[in-house]
C-alpha cells in the first residue's frame, strides 16, 4: 500500500468523519501527503547517515593503515554526504496553511515524493561504491578511483535532490 493510502487507513473515526467535510477533505489529503513526504525524507536521511558512518569507519581504517594521503579525499566525501543529509532533513515539504493564498497542489506534493523515492534507488549503487572503496583501502590499491566513484554517486544524489523543487515549480 502506498504511504498516502496507509495514512488514510490509519485515521481515527472522528478524523475520518471530519476529512469528508467539504473544504476539509482536500486540505486533509494534502496534509497526509506532506506528512508522508516528511516521513520518507526522514527515512532517507537515516539511510544516508548509515552510509556516512561507513565512510567514517573507512577514515579510521585509512589512518591506522598509514593511508594519510587519502584522508582528505574521504573527509570530503563524508562532508558531501553530511551536506546531503542536512538538505534532505530540512527540505521544504510543501506546507501551506489552511488560509494561505499560495498552496501546493496534490500533484506537486506527489512530485516531491517521487523525487524523494528516486533517491532510494541510488542507495544500492552508493553501497556498492562504498564497498569498493573499503576493498581498495584494505588492498591499498585503486583508492583514487574508488573515491571518485563514491563522489560521482553523491553528486548524482545531490543533483537529483536539488531538482525536486525545480520540478514542482515548473523550472
Amino acid at each position: 500500500m502506498d504511504p498516502i493510502g496507509k495514512a488514510k487507513s490509519q485515521m481515527g473515526g472522528l478524523e475520518s468523519l471530519l476529512s469528508k467535510l467539504p473544504g476539509i477533505k482536500g486540505y486533509r489529503e494534502k496534509d497526509i501527503r506532506r506528512d508522508s513526504d516528511k516521513q520518507l525524507r526522514d527515512t532517507l536521511a537515516r539511510e544516508l547517515a548509515e552510509r556516512r558512518t561507513k565512510l567514517t569507519a573507512l577514515q579510521s581504517e585509512l589512518l591506522s593503515g598509514g593511508g594519510l594521503l587519502w584522508m582528505d579525499d574521504v573527509e570530503k566525501l563524508v562532508s558531501r554526504l553530511q551536506l546531503l543529509i542536512d538538505r534532505v532533513k530540512t527540505a521544504a515539504y510543501g506546507y501551506a496553511g489552511f488560509f494561505d493564498i499560495q498552496r501546493m497542489k496534490e500533484e506537486e506534493l506527489d512530485k516531491l515524493a517521487q523525487f524523494d523515492e528516486a533517491l532510494f534507488e541510488d542507495l544500492p549503487r552508493l553501497d556498492t561504491a562504498i564497498e569498493s572503496l573499503a576493498g581498495a583501502v584494505e588492498a591499498n590499491d585503486g583508492i583514487k578511483e574508488a573515491v571518485k566513484a563514491v563522489g560521482n554517486i553523491l553528486a548524482r544524489l545531490s543533483d537529483t535532490f536539488g531538482k525536486r523543487l525545480e520540478a514542482v515549480r515548473g523550472g
